[in-house]
């Protein structure tokens, strides 16, 4: 049995990849006499470009040559169009997303003055908001209406779902969660815990997007995988029946990682992307999708372990340690991983 441990911790750390969540994004921005800066990036992941491709309605006129260039990781591409309508009832597709398993943000910035040209009566409307839209596989593409004061609402939405699908795409994130579940036994500490993780998070990841704060994301990214490991040493530790400070103040553990994990979440949503007028709108939607997506993870992870709880009591003592072994091996495939990046 022994052997069938080290098996599955060798399986799992070779196979176990954090997240990768950065979506593509395409942003409209307005300028004079019906024309845009069309704004597109795509991630570069595992070095290669996905063939994404962007196509406009047969009203739109695309003006080329167009602009390329590599930054942070993604191909960014910028060019122009104009539209005798303006953006009013604009179709924007993006051909090679559907079944690819990729999002795209779309947003159309409308500072200033939006022209709707209904009926042919110009009418000019004062918008702030950003109009915010996420394109995937089973949406593709998408109209843009003819009253654009939905943009706040658009933007919360999407910025939920993002930060929703954000915290179930990060096995990291999820993987130190995991860890004080099993490492905290009281579910009124577990609660505790998990309340002062939330609040610690909350803290950098706001602070970090608001520029109050500013950390390289290759160190913090290691110290993150470094601290699913000390949690998956500290769970083995109390297997064995020795002390542990961490299991007798989980919660003083979890701020303290807390605030590096936020980071993380900061550095995601800095690849997302923020609107510039919509900053504490998409901050706070992003934070409300995460701990949504927290919770609904806890809440399985509670589910499962009291239904299995009288299905193992039959297994031998050490097999209880599997978890753990298999959460540090991963996380330390990380770390490596992530070292190389420095």
């Amino acid at each position: 049995m022994k052997k069938l441990l080290v098996l599955l911790t060798l399986f799992f750390s070779a196979y176990g990849v954090a997240d990768d969540f950065r979506p593509a994004s395409l942003t409209l921005q307005p300028l004079i006499d019906n024309q845009f800066k069309v704004t597109w990036k795509v991630p570069i992941k595992n070095r290669q470009l996905p063939q994404l491709n962007v196509k406009f309605d047969a009203l739109t006129q695309e003006y080329l040559p167009k602009s390329s260039r590599s930054v942070d990781g993604a191909y960014v591409q910028s060019w122009l169009i104009s539209r005798e309508h303006n953006l009013s009832g604009l179709t924007v597709s993006i051909e090679g997303l559907k079944g690819s398993g990729y999002e795209v943000i779309f947003r159309v910035l409308t500072n200033g003055t939006y022209t709707n040209n209904t009926n042919n009566n110009q009418s000019n409307q004062k918008n702030s908001n950003t109009l915010t839209k996420i394109l995937n596989s089973d949406e593709p593409f998408f109209i843009v209406p003819e009253n654009q004061n939905i943009a706040t609402n658009g933007v919360f939405v999407s910025y939920v779902t993002l930060g929703f699908e954000h915290i179930l795409a990060g096995l990291d994130h999820l993987l130190f969660v995991f860890a004080l579940i099993l490492l905290v036994v009281s579910r009124k500490k577990l609660i505790w815990t998990i309340t002062c993780f939330t609040l610690a998070h909350s803290i950098t990841l706001a602070a970090v997007t608001l520029d109050w704060l500013y950390f390289p994301g290759p160190p913090v990214e290691a110290v993150i995988a470094l601290s699913i490991i000390f949690l998956a040493n500290e769970i083995i530790i109390v297997h064995r029946g020795k002390p542990s400070t961490t299991a007798q103040y989980p919660w003083l553990v979890a701020f303290i990682f807390g605030l590096l994990h936020g980071m993380g979440f900061a550095s995601a949503l800095s690849d997302i992307g923020v609107p510039e007028n919509e900053v504490f709108m998409a901050l706070f939607s992003f934070n409300v999708g995460v701990e949504l997506g927290q919770l609904t993870f806890v809440l399985v992870v509670l589910t499962l372990m009291s239904r299995c709880k009288n299905r193992f009591t039959k297994l031998p003592n050490w097999t209880a340690q599997i978890p753990a072994y298999v959460i540090g091996c991963t996380a330390s495939f990380w770390l490596l991983q992530r070292l190389v990046m420095f």
